[in-house]
């Protein structure tokens, strides 16, 4: 029917147009990194901001690995904002030498309502002056000793806002696992840094971000949706302020192990994505014609394209229909949908391989197809059940 090949044609061309795109990207992250001078002595003060809920089990780990960092302790002071806890995370946090905030608010529960009562807290304080820039981890983070480090020299050259390299503690631990950092493997290592290549602005991640002084005095943090970071990185980006990523700045989290401990994470963030797509889609849009400026419709773009692993489904579920209800012969329509599938495979394989990855990661691609339907189903699940909502209105329990 000539009605199906139309249909096949034009999905055909988006999904190629969104390949074509990822590959651009990714063709820019393969060119070799500017060299910069070379670094003089450490001068930026830190305040490392460490928003916790009910986190007595992972906290000490976190404040440890901030002892260890390899940064003069005269500039950095880690503050622990104990947001609503029920447990011992605020009496655990004060054994280390940290300052401890403790929140109580039963109306405005979540990492963003924290963070911004946490810059409140400081400037009403007249602590905040005292810092020159702000680092945010979540409270189950390790940090690679060089991580301040980094952010020191980025900060000496004028960036404003950064993200460094979020990466996962043993990924080949289980197939959830391996399957999970995937996306960390393919976003960090091609997207993010081909982004930073061409002077455009990433993704904040929620954790290992750093802000100069200069960003949170001008517009505090008010980002309180169910994915503060996305929301706060496309605030500034219509704000003029380029999100930079600092791969050479890393910080380790765990991720979650199995389907249950995953399933209300991922809906929040697949709903929480469509949220901030809704609300912010036209204007980067109108901002890019405006300004004929690429770096906004890529922010655009970000938004548009499904999360990696719904891509995939929706890729392998066209080319299957393909296959069964207009497929005669090896034709140009053919050669289309084929060369989407071969792209989209080797460009899992060129992040893997870039992120160098362990085998087990590789091994663990053999449970991708019932990650991929488990995934399809956390989407509906989370309409179904309205988890955004559910997570407002609820304790929260972070896992990354």
């Amino acid at each position: 029917m000539v009605s199906v090949e139309v249909f096949f044609w034009i999905s055909g061309g988006l999904l190629l147009a969104v390949m074509v795109y990822l590959w651009f990207l990714a063709v820019v992250s393969l060119l070799p990194p500017k060299k910069h001078a070379k670094p003089g002595k450490p001068r930026t003060r830190f305040a490392i901001l460490v928003p916790a809920h009910n986190e007595a089990t992972v906290i000490g780990a976190t404040l440890k690995s901030a002892e260890k960092l390899d940064y003069p302790a005269a500039l950095f002071e880690t503050v622990v904002i104990a947001d609503n806890c029920t447990d011992e995370t605020a009496r655990l946090a004060m054994a280390y030498r940290v300052s401890v905030l403790e929140r109580k608010d039963e109306e405005q529960k979540g990492k963003g309502f924290a963070l911004q009562w946490g810059f409140d807290a400081l400037k009403k304080a007249g602590g905040f002056e005292g810092y020159d820039a702000f680092v945010i981890i979540d409270a189950d983070t390790i940090f690679e000793p060089h991580f301040l480090g980094a952010m020191d020299k980025r900060i000496a050259k004028g960036e404003m806002a950064i993200q460094g390299y979020y990466d996962v503690i043993n990924p080949g631990a289980s197939p959830m696992a391996s399957l999970s950092y995937l996306g960390f493997a393919l976003s960090r290592n091609l997207r993010y840094k081909g982004r930073t290549r061409l002077g455009w602005s990433s993704n904040l991640l929620g954790n290992g971000m750093c802000f100069s002084k200069e960003v949170i005095r001008r517009f505090g943090w008010d980002a309180t949706s169910i994915v503060e970071d996305m929301e706060y990185a496309v605030m500034l980006r219509l704000n003029g302020i380029r999100v930079s990523f600092a791969p050479e700045a890393l910080v380790f989290a765990e991720i979650p192990r199995t389907f249950k401990d995953s399933k209300i994470q991922r809906s929040r963030w697949d709903i929480g994505r469509f949220q901030v797509r809704n609300k912010y889609l036209v204007q980067l849009v109108g901002e890019a014609i405006r300004k004929r400026d690429l770096g906004y419709l890529d922010t655009a773009m970000e938004l548009l394209i499904p999360p990696f692993s719904l891509f995939v489904v929706l890729c392998f579920s066209l080319f299957g229909l393909f296959l069964a209800f207009s497929f005669r012969e090896f034709d140009t329509l053919s050669m289309m949908w084929s060369t989407i599938i071969f792209a989209l495979v080797a460009y899992i394989l060129l992040g893997l391989t870039k992120a160098k990855a362990h085998w087990k990661t590789y091994v663990n691609l053999l449970y991708a197809p019932f990650f991929l339907m488990w995934r399809v189903g956390t989407v509906i699940w989370g309409y179904l059940h309205k988890v955004g909502e559910h997570w407002i209105k609820t304790e929260r329990k972070d896992i990354l």
